[in-house]
Protein backbone atom coordinates (compact mmCIF):
# COMPACT_ATOMS: atom_id res chain seq x y z
CA UNK A 1 0.00 0.00 0.00
CA UNK A 2 3.04 1.86 -0.41
CA UNK A 3 2.73 5.03 1.87
CA UNK A 4 -0.50 5.16 2.29
CA UNK A 5 -2.35 4.43 6.14
CA UNK A 6 -5.92 4.09 5.11
CA UNK A 7 -6.89 3.37 1.74
CA UNK A 8 -10.90 2.23 0.68
CA UNK A 9 -11.01 0.79 -2.79
CA UNK A 10 -13.95 0.78 -4.88
CA UNK A 11 -16.53 0.50 -2.07
CA UNK A 12 -20.34 -0.09 -2.27
CA UNK A 13 -23.13 -0.21 0.53
CA UNK A 14 -26.22 0.19 1.57
CA UNK A 15 -28.11 1.59 4.07
CA UNK A 16 -31.85 0.09 4.99
CA UNK A 17 -31.29 -2.11 1.37
CA UNK A 18 -30.55 1.68 -0.59
CA UNK A 19 -27.87 2.34 -2.12
CA UNK A 20 -25.58 5.04 -0.46
CA UNK A 21 -22.08 4.64 -1.70
CA UNK A 22 -21.22 3.55 -4.93
CA UNK A 23 -17.60 2.09 -5.82
CA UNK A 24 -15.76 4.99 -3.65
CA UNK A 25 -12.08 4.84 -3.46
CA UNK A 26 -10.00 7.35 -1.33
CA UNK A 27 -6.47 7.61 0.81
CA UNK A 28 -4.97 9.12 3.53
CA UNK A 29 -1.14 8.71 4.26
CA UNK A 30 0.05 8.44 8.25
CA UNK A 31 -0.69 11.67 10.58
CA UNK A 32 -2.61 13.19 7.89
CA UNK A 33 -6.12 14.43 9.11
CA UNK A 34 -8.71 13.68 6.19
CA UNK A 35 -12.47 14.94 6.04
CA UNK A 36 -15.50 13.35 4.58
CA UNK A 37 -17.79 16.93 3.74
CA UNK A 38 -21.46 16.54 2.24
CA UNK A 39 -24.97 17.21 2.91
CA UNK A 40 -26.83 15.18 4.93
CA UNK A 41 -27.67 11.54 3.58
CA UNK A 42 -25.25 11.60 1.05
CA UNK A 43 -23.42 8.26 2.52
CA UNK A 44 -20.31 9.55 4.82
CA UNK A 45 -21.77 8.29 8.61
CA UNK A 46 -22.46 4.86 6.51
CA UNK A 47 -18.62 5.28 5.36
CA UNK A 48 -17.33 6.17 8.45
CA UNK A 49 -19.50 2.93 10.36
CA UNK A 50 -17.94 0.70 7.80
CA UNK A 51 -14.43 1.18 8.23
CA UNK A 52 -14.57 1.12 12.09
CA UNK A 53 -16.30 -2.75 11.59
CA UNK A 54 -20.31 -1.47 11.71
CA UNK A 55 -21.04 -1.64 8.70
CA UNK A 56 -21.03 -4.64 6.08
CA UNK A 57 -19.34 -3.67 2.71
CA UNK A 58 -21.31 -4.64 -0.76
CA UNK A 59 -18.37 -4.58 -2.86
CA UNK A 60 -14.86 -3.37 -2.58
CA UNK A 61 -11.90 -3.23 0.41
CA UNK A 62 -10.84 -0.94 3.26
CA UNK A 63 -7.12 -1.45 4.51
CA UNK A 64 -5.20 -0.07 7.42
CA UNK A 65 -1.30 0.00 7.43
CA UNK A 66 -1.16 -3.10 4.86
CA UNK A 67 -3.58 -5.15 6.56
CA UNK A 68 -7.12 -5.74 5.03
CA UNK A 69 -9.96 -4.94 7.27
CA UNK A 70 -13.23 -5.79 5.60
CA UNK A 71 -14.18 -6.97 1.96
CA UNK A 72 -17.09 -8.58 1.60
CA UNK A 73 -15.74 -11.75 2.26
CA UNK A 74 -13.83 -10.97 5.41
CA UNK A 75 -14.59 -8.88 8.20
CA UNK A 76 -11.98 -8.11 10.78
CA UNK A 77 -13.94 -7.49 14.21
CA UNK A 78 -14.19 -3.80 15.01
CA UNK A 79 -12.50 -4.15 18.65
CA UNK A 80 -9.37 -5.52 16.32
CA UNK A 81 -8.92 -3.23 13.66
CA UNK A 82 -7.01 -0.39 15.64
CA UNK A 83 -9.50 2.08 14.78
CA UNK A 84 -10.78 4.84 17.37
CA UNK A 85 -14.21 6.57 17.28
CA UNK A 86 -15.04 10.60 19.14
CA UNK A 87 -19.18 10.17 18.19
CA UNK A 88 -21.75 12.84 17.94
CA UNK A 89 -23.45 11.77 20.98
CA UNK A 90 -20.09 12.50 23.76
CA UNK A 91 -21.37 9.69 26.42
CA UNK A 92 -18.67 10.50 28.88
CA UNK A 93 -19.21 7.63 31.94
CA UNK A 94 -21.01 10.31 34.59
CA UNK A 95 -19.63 7.93 37.17
CA UNK A 96 -15.99 8.82 36.43
CA UNK A 97 -13.69 11.13 36.77
CA UNK A 98 -11.60 12.62 33.99
CA UNK A 99 -8.46 10.99 34.32
CA UNK A 100 -11.01 7.44 34.93
CA UNK A 101 -12.56 8.25 31.86
CA UNK A 102 -9.91 8.74 29.94
CA UNK A 103 -8.35 5.40 30.92
CA UNK A 104 -11.33 3.37 30.49
CA UNK A 105 -9.54 1.48 27.47
CA UNK A 106 -6.34 1.13 29.08
CA UNK A 107 -7.39 -1.42 31.35
CA UNK A 108 -4.94 -4.41 30.47
CA UNK A 109 -1.93 -1.44 30.33
CA UNK A 110 0.49 -1.99 33.24
CA UNK A 111 -0.77 1.09 35.95
CA UNK A 112 2.06 3.17 35.83
CA UNK A 113 2.25 3.25 31.86
CA UNK A 114 -1.60 3.77 31.95
CA UNK A 115 -0.92 6.93 34.48
CA UNK A 116 1.88 8.15 32.01
CA UNK A 117 -0.63 8.00 29.31
CA UNK A 118 -3.21 9.80 31.19
CA UNK A 119 -1.15 12.52 31.88
CA UNK A 120 0.32 13.36 28.76
CA UNK A 121 -3.39 13.44 27.12
CA UNK A 122 -4.39 15.78 30.19
CA UNK A 123 -1.77 18.41 29.36
CA UNK A 124 -2.05 17.71 25.42
CA UNK A 125 -5.65 18.91 25.21
CA UNK A 126 -4.89 21.58 28.16
CA UNK A 127 -6.95 20.38 30.95
CA UNK A 128 -3.64 18.94 33.41
CA UNK A 129 -4.96 19.35 37.08
CA UNK A 130 -8.56 18.33 36.00
CA UNK A 131 -8.32 14.38 36.66
CA UNK A 132 -10.30 14.55 39.97
CA UNK A 133 -13.61 16.32 38.47
CA UNK A 134 -16.37 14.68 37.28
CA UNK A 135 -18.04 15.25 33.36
CA UNK A 136 -20.74 17.66 34.77
CA UNK A 137 -18.31 20.10 36.47
CA UNK A 138 -16.89 20.51 32.75
CA UNK A 139 -18.46 22.97 29.82
CA UNK A 140 -19.29 21.05 26.46
CA UNK A 141 -15.68 22.16 25.28
CA UNK A 142 -13.78 20.71 27.70
CA UNK A 143 -16.42 17.31 27.64
CA UNK A 144 -15.62 17.08 24.01
CA UNK A 145 -11.96 17.15 24.57
CA UNK A 146 -12.29 14.29 27.11
CA UNK A 147 -13.82 12.50 24.53
CA UNK A 148 -11.48 12.65 22.09
CA UNK A 149 -8.84 11.90 24.47
CA UNK A 150 -10.07 8.91 25.26
CA UNK A 151 -10.77 8.22 21.68
CA UNK A 152 -6.72 8.40 21.55
CA UNK A 153 -5.79 7.36 24.44
CA UNK A 154 -4.98 3.32 23.14
CA UNK A 155 -3.10 4.98 20.61
CA UNK A 156 -5.39 3.96 17.44
CA UNK A 157 -3.80 3.48 13.67
CA UNK A 158 -6.82 5.19 12.57
CA UNK A 159 -9.38 7.79 14.43
CA UNK A 160 -12.81 8.34 13.41
CA UNK A 161 -15.01 11.51 14.38
CA UNK A 162 -18.26 10.89 13.47
CA UNK A 163 -20.01 15.09 13.94
CA UNK A 164 -18.19 15.71 17.02
CA UNK A 165 -18.77 19.33 17.79
CA UNK A 166 -22.55 18.95 16.01
CA UNK A 167 -23.67 19.68 19.55
CA UNK A 168 -21.87 22.67 19.97
CA UNK A 169 -22.60 26.58 19.30
CA UNK A 170 -21.00 27.95 16.10
CA UNK A 171 -18.05 29.76 17.75
CA UNK A 172 -17.12 26.80 19.87
CA UNK A 173 -17.42 24.28 17.14
CA UNK A 174 -14.72 26.22 14.68
CA UNK A 175 -12.61 26.77 17.92
CA UNK A 176 -12.63 23.22 18.86
CA UNK A 177 -11.80 21.76 15.15
CA UNK A 178 -8.73 23.93 15.25
CA UNK A 179 -7.67 22.41 18.42
CA UNK A 180 -8.26 18.94 17.49
CA UNK A 181 -6.07 19.19 14.69
CA UNK A 182 -3.59 20.23 16.63
CA UNK A 183 -3.85 17.73 19.42
CA UNK A 184 -4.26 14.91 16.86
CA UNK A 185 -0.83 16.83 14.91
CA UNK A 186 0.87 16.70 18.29
CA UNK A 187 -0.08 12.73 18.50
CA UNK A 188 0.94 11.73 14.89
CA UNK A 189 -2.99 9.72 14.60
CA UNK A 190 -4.33 9.55 10.92
CA UNK A 191 -7.64 10.96 11.39
CA UNK A 192 -10.81 10.95 9.32
CA UNK A 193 -14.00 13.64 10.66
CA UNK A 194 -17.30 13.32 9.33
CA UNK A 195 -19.22 16.90 9.08
CA UNK A 196 -21.65 18.59 6.61
CA UNK A 197 -19.90 21.98 7.94
CA UNK A 198 -17.42 23.67 5.41
CA UNK A 199 -15.73 25.94 8.18
CA UNK A 200 -15.16 23.17 10.50
CA UNK A 201 -13.58 20.59 7.20
CA UNK A 202 -11.86 23.82 6.86
CA UNK A 203 -10.60 24.56 10.16
CA UNK A 204 -9.61 20.07 10.63
CA UNK A 205 -8.65 18.87 8.05
CA UNK A 206 -5.82 18.40 5.45
CA UNK A 207 -7.31 17.14 2.62
CA UNK A 208 -11.37 16.73 2.13
CA UNK A 209 -13.51 14.73 0.56
CA UNK A 210 -16.62 16.35 -0.85
CA UNK A 211 -19.16 13.55 -1.74
CA UNK A 212 -22.80 14.17 -2.76
CA UNK A 213 -25.36 10.85 -3.71
CA UNK A 214 -22.27 8.23 -2.66
CA UNK A 215 -19.77 9.64 -4.95
CA UNK A 216 -16.82 11.69 -4.11
CA UNK A 217 -16.80 15.14 -6.32
CA UNK A 218 -13.30 16.33 -5.65
CA UNK A 219 -10.67 15.19 -2.96
CA UNK A 220 -8.68 18.18 -2.42
CA UNK A 221 -7.37 20.81 0.04
CA UNK A 222 -9.22 23.21 1.35
CA UNK A 223 -7.79 26.27 -0.75
CA UNK A 224 -8.00 24.17 -3.56
CA UNK A 225 -11.67 23.02 -2.84
CA UNK A 226 -12.56 26.86 -2.21
CA UNK A 227 -10.75 28.48 -5.36
CA UNK A 228 -10.62 25.89 -7.88
CA UNK A 229 -13.84 23.49 -7.78
CA UNK A 230 -14.16 20.84 -9.76
CA UNK A 231 -17.66 21.16 -10.10
CA UNK A 232 -21.02 23.66 -9.61
CA UNK A 233 -21.83 21.28 -7.01
CA UNK A 234 -18.31 21.96 -4.72
CA UNK A 235 -18.18 25.59 -5.60
CA UNK A 236 -21.51 26.15 -4.16
CA UNK A 237 -20.88 24.09 -1.25
CA UNK A 238 -18.04 24.43 0.35
CA UNK A 239 -18.66 28.90 0.00
CA UNK A 240 -21.13 31.56 -0.91
CA UNK A 241 -20.76 32.16 -5.02
CA UNK A 242 -22.86 32.63 -7.89
CA UNK A 243 -23.10 32.21 -11.64
CA UNK A 244 -22.82 34.84 -14.01
CA UNK A 245 -23.29 34.25 -17.98
CA UNK A 246 -20.01 34.66 -19.68
CA UNK A 247 -17.88 34.24 -23.09
CA UNK A 248 -14.35 32.64 -23.79
CA UNK A 249 -12.21 34.97 -25.36
CA UNK A 250 -8.96 33.14 -25.55
CA UNK A 251 -7.39 30.60 -24.52
CA UNK A 252 -6.86 32.47 -20.95
CA UNK A 253 -9.67 34.73 -20.88
CA UNK A 254 -13.37 35.65 -20.61
CA UNK A 255 -16.04 38.35 -21.00
CA UNK A 256 -18.16 39.06 -18.02
CA UNK A 257 -20.52 41.67 -17.42
CA UNK A 258 -17.46 43.12 -15.62
CA UNK A 259 -15.13 43.11 -18.59
CA UNK A 260 -12.61 40.73 -19.88
CA UNK A 261 -10.97 38.92 -17.36
CA UNK A 262 -7.78 37.01 -17.64
CA UNK A 263 -6.68 33.08 -16.13
CA UNK A 264 -3.02 32.24 -15.26
CA UNK A 265 -4.03 28.84 -17.11
CA UNK A 266 -5.36 27.53 -20.32
CA UNK A 267 -9.33 27.30 -20.02
CA UNK A 268 -11.04 24.07 -21.30
CA UNK A 269 -13.31 25.65 -23.73
CA UNK A 270 -12.97 27.14 -27.01
CA UNK A 271 -12.89 30.72 -28.05
CA UNK A 272 -16.72 31.96 -28.25
CA UNK A 273 -17.88 29.15 -26.24
CA UNK A 274 -20.56 30.75 -23.68
CA UNK A 275 -19.70 29.45 -19.77
CA UNK A 276 -20.77 30.24 -16.21
CA UNK A 277 -18.36 32.33 -14.64
CA UNK A 278 -18.48 31.33 -10.85
CA UNK A 279 -17.52 34.20 -8.54
CA UNK A 280 -17.20 34.22 -5.16
CA UNK A 281 -17.57 37.81 -2.59
CA UNK A 282 -13.95 37.85 -1.96
CA UNK A 283 -13.76 38.06 -5.85
CA UNK A 284 -15.67 41.25 -6.39
CA UNK A 285 -14.41 44.33 -3.78
CA UNK A 286 -15.87 47.52 -3.08
CA UNK A 287 -13.44 50.37 -4.48
CA UNK A 288 -14.68 53.76 -3.94
CA UNK A 289 -12.31 54.85 -7.29
CA UNK A 290 -13.86 52.09 -9.46
CA UNK A 291 -15.57 53.46 -12.74
CA UNK A 292 -17.96 50.80 -12.64
CA UNK A 293 -20.90 51.35 -10.44
CA UNK A 294 -22.91 48.79 -9.16
CA UNK A 295 -26.71 49.03 -6.65
CA UNK A 296 -26.50 48.45 -2.89
CA UNK A 297 -29.39 45.76 -2.12
CA UNK A 298 -28.57 44.06 0.67
CA UNK A 299 -25.81 44.16 3.76
CA UNK A 300 -24.49 42.23 6.45
CA UNK A 301 -22.25 43.17 9.26
CA UNK A 302 -19.40 40.53 9.70
CA UNK A 303 -17.47 42.75 11.98
CA UNK A 304 -14.05 43.67 10.39
CA UNK A 305 -15.88 43.58 6.83
CA UNK A 306 -19.54 44.04 5.22
CA UNK A 307 -20.91 41.58 3.14
CA UNK A 308 -22.43 43.42 0.40
CA UNK A 309 -24.68 42.04 -2.41
CA UNK A 310 -24.85 44.68 -5.10
CA UNK A 311 -27.04 44.11 -8.51
CA UNK A 312 -25.17 44.91 -11.75
CA UNK A 313 -26.18 46.82 -14.27
CA UNK A 314 -27.35 43.48 -16.51
CA UNK A 315 -29.50 42.45 -12.84
CA UNK A 316 -27.17 39.67 -11.63
CA UNK A 317 -27.07 39.98 -8.05
CA UNK A 318 -23.39 39.30 -6.67
CA UNK A 319 -21.66 39.12 -2.93
CA UNK A 320 -18.92 41.66 -2.61
CA UNK A 321 -16.68 42.27 0.85
CA UNK A 322 -15.96 45.85 1.75
CA UNK A 323 -14.23 47.05 5.01
CA UNK A 324 -16.53 47.55 8.00
CA UNK A 325 -15.88 51.94 7.65
CA UNK A 326 -17.47 51.81 4.43
CA UNK A 327 -21.17 51.56 5.43
CA UNK A 328 -23.09 52.54 2.15
CA UNK A 329 -26.54 52.94 2.47
CA UNK A 330 -29.54 50.09 0.51
CA UNK A 331 -30.37 51.62 -2.79
CA UNK A 332 -26.63 53.58 -3.38
CA UNK A 333 -24.97 53.36 -6.46
CA UNK A 334 -21.02 52.43 -4.99
CA UNK A 335 -17.86 51.25 -6.82
CA UNK A 336 -17.09 47.63 -7.56
CA UNK A 337 -14.13 46.12 -9.01
CA UNK A 338 -13.07 42.30 -9.39
CA UNK A 339 -9.60 40.91 -7.86
CA UNK A 340 -9.57 37.03 -9.55
CA UNK A 341 -6.76 35.21 -9.87
CA UNK A 342 -8.16 32.05 -10.43
CA UNK A 343 -11.53 31.65 -13.13
CA UNK A 344 -13.58 29.20 -12.34
CA UNK A 345 -15.28 28.47 -15.37
CA UNK A 346 -18.12 25.34 -15.78
CA UNK A 347 -20.21 24.68 -19.04
CA UNK A 348 -23.03 26.79 -19.76
CA UNK A 349 -26.54 25.32 -17.72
Amino acid sequence: MDTESLVIRDVSLTYEQVPVIQNLSLALKPQELGCLLGPSGCGKSTLLRAIAGFQPLNSGEIWLDDHLLASPSHATPPESRGVGMVFQDIALFPHLSVAENIAFGLGDWPLETRQARVDELLHLIGLSGMESRYPHELSGGQQQRIALARAMAPKPKLLLLDEPFSGLDTELRGRLASEVRTILKSDGICSLLVTHDQREAFDFADRIAVIHEGHICQFDTPYQLYHEPHSPFVAHFVGPGEMVDAVVEGPRSVSSPLGVLSNDQDLAFAPGTPVNLFLRPDDLIHDDDSTYQATLVGKHFRGAHHLYEVRLDNGVVLGCFAPSHHNHAIGERIGVKLDVEHLVVFPAR
